[in-house]
This record gives C-alpha cells, sequence and structure tokens, in this order.
C-alpha cells in the first residue's frame, strides 16, 4: 500500500495525470493567464509557480484531481508545461469510488456544471485539462472581478453563481474581443445593480447586503 501524501504537501505532479472537478474554464481568462505567466523572467517563474501551486485531492487508485487552480493549469498546459506545482489538499484515496465522490460532493470540491449552466452526472467530467470546454460567462465573470465588480470572497463557488447571473441577463456569443468588451461593460454595470444584491461579494447599493460584503466586514472588525 502507498504511503499517504501529507496534507499541505508540495510536489510537482505530470500534467496527464491530472483530472478536472469541473467541466468547463473560460478561455479568454485562460488566455490572460497565459499572458501574465508568459512576461515573467526565468528568475521570477519558480516562486510564482510556487505560489499558484495547483490544489490536488489524491482519489482511488491514486487518481489526482485538480479542486482549485483550473484556469491556472489550463494555461500551463496551453503552453506546454509537462510538469506543474502541485499542493496536496486531502489524501482520500483509501476510499471507493462512491465514497469518494458523495465526499466530494458533499465539501463542494466537484462541480459538473456545462457551458450552459445544466448539471451533469460525474461521469460527464472531463478525462483530462484538454477536455475541459469553454463556458465564456466564465470568463466574462472572471473579468468583472479584476475590473472591480464585486469582491473575492470565500465561498463555494461563488465564480459560477455569478457567471450564472449573467448569463441570464447578458446575450452572447463573445466570440469577438469587441463583442467581449462590449458584454463585458454591461456586466460591470449589472454587477453593481441592484438585480445582483445578494450574490457573493456583492458592493453596489442594497438595503440589505448580503454575509461577506463590505459593511458586514467591518462590523466584525
Amino acid at each position: 500500500m502507498a504511503k499517504p501524501l501529507r496534507e499541505g504537501a508540495k510536489l510537482m505532479v505530470p500534467m496527464d495525470h491530472l483530472r478536472p472537478t469541473q467541466i468547463t474554464i473560460g478561455a479568454y481568462h485562460v488566455a490572460q493567464k497565459v499572458h501574465v505567466t508568459r512576461r515573467l523572467s526565468h528568475a521570477d517563474l519558480p516562486a510564482f509557480l510556487d505560489k499558484h501551486r495547483v490544489h490536488v485531492v489524491l482519489g482511488p487508485e491514486h487518481t489526482l484531481y485538480v479542486v482549485d487552480h483550473h484556469h491556472w493549469v489550463r494555461a500551463w498546459h496551453e503552453m506546454g508545461m509537462e510538469m506543474v506545482p502541485a499542493h496536496v489538499r486531502e489524501d482520500l484515496s483509501h476510499l471507493s469510488q462512491r465514497k469518494f465522490w458523495a465526499y466530494m460532493v458533499d465539501n463542494h470540491m466537484v462541480h459538473p456544471y456545462d457551458e450552459q449552466g445544466r448539471r451533469q452526472p460525474i461521469k460527464a467530467l472531463p478525462p483530462d485539462i484538454h477536455a475541459m470546454r469553454d463556458d465564456p460567462y466564465r470568463s466574462l465573470e472572471a473579468f468583472v472581478q479584476l475590473s472591480g465588480g464585486y469582491r473575492k470572497v470565500k465561498a463555494a463557488y461563488p465564480d459560477f453563481r455569478w457567471a450564472d447571473f449573467f448569463r441570464k441577463h447578458i446575450d452572447g456569443p463573445f466570440d469577438t474581443h469587441h463583442g467581449f468588451a462590449t458584454a463585458l461593460a454591461r456586466a460591470v454595470q449589472l454587477a453593481l445593480s441592484t438585480k445582483a444584491c445578494g450574490l457573493p461579494g456583492y458592493i453596489g447599493p442594497c438595503r440589505k447586503r448580503p454575509a461577506g460584503s463590505k459593511t458586514a466586514s467591518k462590523k466584525k472588525a
């Protein structure tokens, strides 16, 4: 029996050994992360990669499942990196397949929703990082947050909640830079409107601010 990996362990793992726990990524957001990584000097790259390690869970048959930083690992895949830095979140290799996936669902570490925002069975998860599909609304959500449209908060999949919000209010496609820029401007306005009140990290006007808002944070201080 293989020795269990310690929680928090850091290691380098082969890209083709990683399995995603999400079906989609945002292609424009991945391109932005490729750009950020390529701008780094050789001297700065090691520290940067260490800071952005892919978080993984060790599953049955010692399969490595990515549970955080899917966009970073997809960006590094597109750059041709064969080995990536990883951070072990948990070693669950002792569990059966059934108990493993039950644990992953219960602990919000798998999110099998497709590019239409529809829930899919676990078996629909991509077999590798390359097979993850583009959901343009995930890119829209990411750039709204980077533009200051809402605050990044620690919660279960707030990015998907914002992506679904924009999916309901903004029609695509966003297959050109101009089209995406136009949608982004509209999305930032929506994020700051009362329509978004209640979403995680909301910073617009709202009679009752949701947990994690700026006002709520001040009261806790």
